[in-house]
């Protein structure tokens, strides 16, 4: 074999979901909306589904999933893409959204043992709870564009230490509310403030979403919407790993009386390995 021919092998990993989850009360699986995922040697794929709801509940118009992936025999990477929309989105009249899209472009580099990644195309277009407008601020380090010239993108330190000032505004911010309140988002969210094991070790938990502007009673925390009577919901939560991002859109957790139940909106996600 020539050298030529010796260069990295990549399992490229990839799926996307346009609405899944569990409804508790009425007890009911959602069934998963436009599902797909990539084969490991890369590809296209896409899914789409028309109109759907469940039970009134939860309903959108339309939804479609994407993904993508290639090596790249220039310099040695693997770049994936992948993008998850749902139109027109309903949530017991309560939460309401024109177009949610998020999108993760993914890039495995032979010069790196680092995933890069960027978000540009996210966008929560038309948000609208409790019958008022909500603009949703975006973190301007996560959602700066690839510069093109590496291979990397942003990197799990970045991911990191953006999640790292949310996470500790965010425990602040409910030091002053219920109880409850403050014991879940310390149990769920202190991870976010905690530091690595080791350099690139563990996973970073950060959101896309800086802060939210809400109305009508209810009242946001950073990327948390709590709405009374309803629960709550997560805007743009990103995870990344040492070889893996995921991205969700939307992850609500009815807590109200007789609806409970979770759920995700916009679920994308990839990342791969490959041979030394």
């Amino acid at each position: 074999m020539n050298s030529s021919d010796q260069k990295k092998l990549y399992s490229l990993r990839a799926d996307a979901s346009a609405l899944g989850g569990l409804l508790e009360s009425p007890a009911k699986a959602l069934p998963t909306l436009a599902a797909v995922s990539l084969p490991p040697v890369g590809g296209f794929a896409m899914a789409r589904s028309g109109a759907f709801t469940a039970d009134e509940i939860i309903s959108c118009s339309s939804a479609y999933t994407r993904v993508s992936g290639q090596e790249c025999c220039e310099d040695g990477s693997a770049a994936i893409l992948v993008t998850a929309v749902v139109e027109d989105l309903n949530i017991l009249e309560v939460v309401r959204a024109d177009r949610i899209v998020t999108q993760l472009a993914i890039n495995l580099s032979d010069q790196s043992e680092a995933i890069g990644f960027c978000v540009s195309g996210t966008v929560f277009e038309g948000l609208r709870i409790a019958g008022h407008a909500c603009h949703a601020t975006l973190n301007q380090e996560l959602q700066r564009p690839h510069d093109g010239k590496t291979a990397v993108g942003l990197t799990w330190e970045q991911a990191r230490q953006a999640g790292r000032v949310q996470g500790e505004s965010l425990l602040n911010d409910f030091k002053d509310g219920s109880e409850d309140a403050h014991r879940w988002v310390v149990s769920r969210h202190r991870r976010m403030t905690s530091g690595p094991t080791a350099p690139g070790g563990g996973y970073a938990l950060a959101s896309v979403v800086d802060r939210l502007q809400v109305a009508g009673g209810c009242r946001s925390h950073g990327h948390i919407i709590d709405i009374p009577g309803f629960g709550q919901i997560l805007l743009g939560e990103l995870l990344v790993s040492c070889d893996a991002v995921q991205l969700i859109g939307i992850r609500a957790q009815l807590s109200c009386c007789p609806v409970r139940g979770r759920f995700t909106v916009d679920a994308v996600g990839g990342g791969g390995t490959g041979d030394n």
